[in-house]
């Protein structure tokens, strides 16, 4: 059994929770769990086994808490996640009745039929002694918040404060290893701060393709920063290996606001890229979770491009080859930053699905005077056609700086000047009037 996410409940609850984790795939062999999430009366999340939970998954605790909170509710709750999976909920309640939590576990679909008759042989006797220890934790902590005395809330958490709880919850890599209890805690600061999407768009110099193209750039929602990175929170997160799950609030929160505006996309269609982190390239589920994302949302393919500095794709050369071939199966563009005429860069030309370059802005800040400047953008572009790719100069704020790029053939430029970052939402003023 692989090692399972700590805890981020603060009820003080002592059960072990792998052990709970344990006993449960235990009395379920010869099935096969592919998860298991435990949770509070609400919802929220007290243990994982895996990384994160991916939308279909959250949905499923949605309806699972709807279904238990009818007249004469159900004890197990299945749900259809697609791709031949399911999640069985099940419900715990104290002595009077009351529920006190829900287990989720992923399982084949065929596992979990939706007859009465199958799903009296998944609620079998040896499974719910197995989540007896966690069904009599959450009962207790349920009793223990009961008679505490009330205190006065805390004052809503801005996302200033939120971010710096996140770096402040977040383990010294200097001390060794992480301390369960920091990375449980720096998992709900990372869920619970607030995240704002802005877009900027590459400009082309040559006419072509009525495809717009847009970087999708992670933003806090606050006032006094509106166009700033919640940079303390992307560093405690990259820092301690969680990346990955900023990766997967970014997708999440992209898909969602595509799927709600269609017209923006709908006509014309648009590229949206998103930047990865260096710690989704180890994430084993994260391009899953990313694939159930398209299954289910049934976007045009090749409208949700991803971005990696090539520095950590040069680093993590093994585990970008695998991400670049998944990407590309999943019809999703992948796009270079930071591009430069080096030996090792030009290696990862050879990833599948590779189809925009952007070059490194110390080539390009020289191109005005240095001739080898000039040469190396030249090659890179020449390059960048043979091989059906686009070219884009980042940080080119003059008129003059995008004569010069148009005239050594530059695709696209992406530039404050030209064309600043704005909040997503604003492409819904800009999108073509339905007729």
């Amino acid at each position: 059994m692989e090692r399972g996410k700590v805890s981020t409940s603060t009820d003080g609850s002592s059960v072990d929770f792998d052990a709970v984790c344990y006993r449960i795939r235990a009395a379920l062999e010869p099935i096969r769990t592919h998860a298991i999430s435990l949770h509070d009366e609400s919802g929220d999340l007290v243990w994982l086994s895996e990384s994160s939970m991916g939308p279909d998954e959250h949905n499923a605790v949605r309806e699972a808490l709807e279904a238990f909170a009818r007249p004469h509710a159900p004890e197990l709750f299945i749900s259809n996640l697609g791709d031949s999976r399911s999640a069985v909920l099940l419900r715990l309640t104290d002595a009077e009745r009351r529920m006190t939590g829900v287990i989720m576990i992923i399982v084949d679909s065929r596992h979990a039929a939706r007859d009465a008759r199958g799903a009296s042989r998944f609620m079998t006797p040896k499974l719910q002694q197995a989540i007896a220890g966690f069904a009599a934790g959450r009962a207790g902590a349920r009793a223990r918040a009961a008679s505490a005395k009330p205190s006065a809330p805390p004052p809503p958490a801005t996302p200033q404060a939120s971010a710096t709880a996140a770096a402040r919850a977040a383990p010294v890599a200097a001390r060794g290893a992480p301390v369960a209890a920091d990375i449980g805690r720096l998992r709900a600061m990372l869920r619970r701060t607030p995240i704002a999407l802005h877009v900027q768009r590459l400009v082309p110099l040559v006419k072509g393709s009525g495809i717009k193209r847009y970087e999708v750039l992670l933003r806090s929602p606050a006032e006094t920063a509106p166009n700033s990175a919640p940079g303390v929170m992307l560093k405690a997160a990259v820092d301690n290996g969680l990346g990955s799950m900023i990766d997967r609030r970014v997708v999440t929160e992209l898909f969602g606001w595509l799927i709600r505006h269609p017209d923006v996309w709908r006509i014309n269609g648009c590229m949206f890229s998103v930047n990865l982190t260096r710690t989704a390239l180890h994430d084993e589920h994260f391009l899953r979770f990313v694939g159930l994302c398209l299954a289910k949302t049934q976007l045009p393919a090749g409208m949700v491009a991803f971005e990696i500095d090539v520095l950590a794709a040069v680093k993590h050369a093994k585990n970008m080859a695998c991400v670049a071939r998944a990407l590309h199966k999943l019809g999703c563009p992948l796009i270079l930053d930071d591009f430069a005429l080096r030996t090792e860069c030009l290696d990862l030309l050879r990833l599948p699905g590779v189809k925009y370059i952007k070059l490194a802005p110390n080539v390009t800040a020289a191109m005005r005077t240095d001739k080898l400047a000039q040469a190396e953008i030249t090659a890179l572009v020449q390059m960048a056609r043979v091989l059906g790719m686009h070219t884009v100069a980042k940080r080119t704020e003059s008129a003059s700086d995008q004569e010069w790029l148009t005239a050594l053939g530059v695709d696209f430029v992406q530039s404050h000047a030209l064309s600043p970052p704005v909040a997503i939402g604003s492409l819904v003023k800009s999108a073509p009037a339905k007729k």
